[in-house]
């Protein structure tokens, strides 16, 4: 049996203050982002756009930050190509990539549409040094490393652009020669053929059984790693997600993301980056999740405010292990396999003011109890509701709701019972 609950309980708190956190960091020259998740640490390899008022792309260096919880960035390294074999001056630090194997961390780098090639650090931050003194593929640039997940845990480069083609090659498995002839990658449909003659910056991910093959805003889709693959269309429209809108997608404690730059103004090579929530639907299709930016851009993942409307399920920071998104861009989406000892988290939800937090959820076939606690699954409790799909009323507070200190604050919810619940959303 499945039941619908709306459920309301008051908790009243103090002010506290915020910051905005998209863009990423502001006024760098942030672009060309590619994130990789390392030992749960979130790296960001980055472009480095020289000065806004530049009308051609002068980019000295690569730039390498860190965060532990996608609100605070620090800038952990520089990466400049006096350590590899382009020209000390060099002002062509196009788009780069980073991976590891075997204890180490490689970056792959552009130079220019030259050639791409690789350094090798022992920290994700470097230092990286140069151990070929030439590229290891070439010419063209915009490398992406993707790794399977196949028993070999088999690495292939992914670069070009739509001039010649993209190109995907095995590596070997030290990461720095390749293991066969580098193969163009056919690209069927509508998206790739509407596509700039220019388009470049790929990027590949699997999703279950799926490869799926980026470029700009839009992607394409095949069971092969070579292809061919069949365009789909756009991840989302609105917040520069165009054909300018190099990027990169990853996990991270269970959630999905998207970053990508953008150009500040039409003619000047000067760019920042930006980040939403993204969502594999129910079809396998990519949804950038726009209508959280439409609602919260500048306020940035991460964090909550009690001023919102809603917070949506799928926005989420962690979950525990089993709870699933279902749902569609038309249709919206829950969490459900909600079940017995299952938590979300929802990290640095600010209170300021005495407010009336509300709950969306389904059970199907449940009798157990919702709780809400502070800190951590186990940590102070808040309140907690009695859930019954059998039930003809909506569940009834169990005891007085405790007051949340002001400031920032993790609020986990946690279900404990039979049965299952799917949430749809909370509200402050």
């Amino acid at each position: 049996m499945k039941r619908h609950f709306l459920l309301t309980f008051f908790i009243a708190t103090l002010s506290a203050s915020g910051f905005c956190q998209n863009p990423i960091i502001k006024d760098i020259g942030m672009s060309d982002p590619h994130v990789r998740v390392f030992n749960d640490t979130i790296y960001l390899y980055s472009g480095h756009d020289a000065s806004p008022e530049d009308k051609t792309w002068v980019m000295k260096d690569w730039r390498i930050f860190a965060t532990t919880d996608l609100v605070n960035w620090t800038h952990k390294g520089t990466i400049s190509p006096k350590d590899n074999y382009m020209a000390d001056d060099s002002p062509d630090c196009w788009a780069g990539d980073a991976s590891s194997r075997n204890g180490k961390y490689y970056f792959y780098f552009s130079d220019r549409k030259r050639g791409v090639g690789v350094m090798v650090a022992n920290s994700p931050t470097g230092p990286f040094k140069d151990p070929l003194g030439k590229a290891l593929v070439s010419p063209l640039h915009d490398p992406t490393l993707f790794v399977d997940d196949d028993e070999n845990q088999t690495p292939y480069i992914v670069y070009g652009d739509k001039t010649d083609a993209f190109y995907i090659a095995k590596l070997n498995d030290d990461m720095i020669s390749v293991a066969e002839q580098p193969k163009p990658i056919q690209i069927n449909g509508e998206s790739w053929k509407k596509a700039p003659y220019w388009m470049d910056k790929n990027y590949l991910f699997k999703h279950s059984d799926c490869y799926y093959l980026s470029w700009g805003r839009d992607y394409a889709v095949s069971k092969n790693v070579y292809g061919p693959y069949e365009s789909v269309g756009a991840v989302g429209h609105g917040h520069n997600l165009n054909e300018y809108a190099h990027g990169s997608f990853f996990e991270w404690q269970g959630q999905f993301y998207h970053i990508w730059c953008h150009y500040l103004r039409r003619g000047y090579k000067y760019r920042e980056c930006v980040i939403s929530y993204c969502h594999i639907d129910d079809d396998g299709k990519i949804v950038t999740d726009t209508d959280f930016m439409d609602k919260h851009a500048t306020y940035g993942v991460g964090r909550y405010n009690d001023s919102w409307d809603r917070i949506e399920a799928e926005w989420f920071t962690e979950i525990s292990e089993g709870i699933k998104k279902r749902g569609t861009r038309k249709n919206g989406f829950v969490l459900t396999n909600i079940k017995n000892g299952s938590w979300i988290k929802f990290a640095n939800v600010r209170f300021e003011k005495p407010i009336k937090i509300r709950a969306s959820l389904t059970a199907i076939n449940a009798n157990g109890t919702l709780e809400f606690r502070e800190g951590s699954p186990e940590g102070r409790l808040l309140g907690k509701f009695k859930i019954r799909s059998s039930h003809p009323n909506s569940p009834k507070l169990k005891q007085t709701w405790k007051k949340v200190k002001n400031g920032e604050r993790d609020i986990y919810i946690k279900y404990s019972g039979t049965g299952e619940v799917e949430l749809d959303w909370i509200g402050f």
